[in-house]
């Protein structure tokens, strides 16, 4: 669909907080409260461009993630089984070499086997490369090109969460070891349901006290164990294809590589990774044409780093979770 710049500008800012008021958003962008609100419910509600989405770091619980990329024997199996299972944050269909991608929290490698495990009583698996998350070569962004305009940034002193007003993820300097009590617990499971929900309509839902729902969240954002408050986009929506890029790669030049990633906009996540592939990346294209181009420009960039490397297209997301299920139990 066509949108308009301030339509772009709204998307953009909540891309980057959603917890930014509708009236802070009107200032940045000059446009009155009411026209604001009417314009989020329009493109969020009814037209369903996006998803608010709130995301934790949940290696504070001392968890970390892995891809599970499979091949499958037989395309045909029961996807709300493979939902079911609590370890697994996100289920991607994929066109090329492999036909799933999942995402499986763990917190070390027991744990992971038993999830492989899961999965060979609902998957007919023809082979499998799985890779332990190391780290980022770019943090995730909700920024997308279509919406990418630099906005100015509401500001608001008194408001803690507006802290978090970058276009990628934030990331901890330090990763500390948190225990979730329940208080905790119901507040994540209700901020999950609706990250923009505001703290009084929150301290209803979980019959706690107002303050003790703003102290626990905006601590949360002070340690950065809350990465982000945004939008989850549907990119077909915004005539947007994705690929994965999954790649082995030796004696990268990581500065030059965090660089181009860092200024290409059509590129939303890529990681270092422990396995069969040490790096993945993200890539979102208007048409074939143009993906050749961004494929292009990567191989010659990393030039004789690159020891193998496989294509993935994302052909549909069957399950995302901002956080693991298993742990709000």
């Amino acid at each position: 669909m066509t949108l308009n710049l301030k339509q772009k500008r709204i998307l953009e800012l909540l891309s980057i907080n959603c917890r930014f008021s509708n009236k802070d958003i009107g200032k940045a962008i000059g446009l009155s409260e009411d026209a604001v609100d009417y314009q989020i419910n329009k493109l969020i509600n009814e037209d369903k461009l996006s998803s608010f989405s709130v995301t934790f770091d949940y290696r504070f619980m001392g968890y970390t993630h892995y891809h599970a990329f499979i091949g499958l024997r037989e395309l045909d199996f029961d996807i709300q089984k493979l939902k079911n299972i609590k370890s697994i944050t996100s289920i991607n269909s994929s066109y090329g070499k492999y036909d799933l991608q999942l995402i499986i929290a763990a917190k070390d490698k027991k744990e992971l086997d038993t999830t492989l495990n899961e999965l060979e009583n609902i998957l007919k698996i023809q082979n499998i490369s799985v890779a332990e998350f190391d780290s980022f070569y770019k943090k995730f962004t909700n920024i997308i090109s279509p919406i990418s305009l630099h906005s100015k940034i509401p500001q608001n002193k008194k408001n803690k969460l507006y802290k978090l007003n970058e276009r990628c993820h934030c990331d901890a300097k330090e990763i500390l070891n948190i225990k979730l009590d329940n208080v905790d617990k119901k507040i994540i499971k209700e901020l999950i349901k609706n990250p923009r929900i505001k703290f009084s309509d929150l301290s209803k839902k979980t019959k706690l006290n107002h303050e003790t729902v703003r102290y626990r969240i905006n601590g949360y954002a002070d340690k950065k164990f809350i990465k982000n408050f945004g939008l989850l986009h549907d990119f077909s929506k915004y005539g947007l294809y994705t690929n994965y890029l999954l790649l082995k790669l030796r004696n990268v030049d990581t500065k030059l590589f965090e660089n181009y990633l860092l200024n290409n906009e059509s590129i939303f996540y890529s990681a270092k990774l422990i396995g069969e592939y040490n790096c993945i990346v993200y890539i979102t294209s208007k048409n074939p044409e143009e993906f050749g181009g961004q494929l292009r420009e990567i191989r010659n960039l990393l030039k004789d780093s690159i020891i193998s490397m496989d294509l993935l297209h994302l052909e549909k997301i069957d399950k995302y979770v901002q956080f693991p299920e298993g742990l709000l139990d």
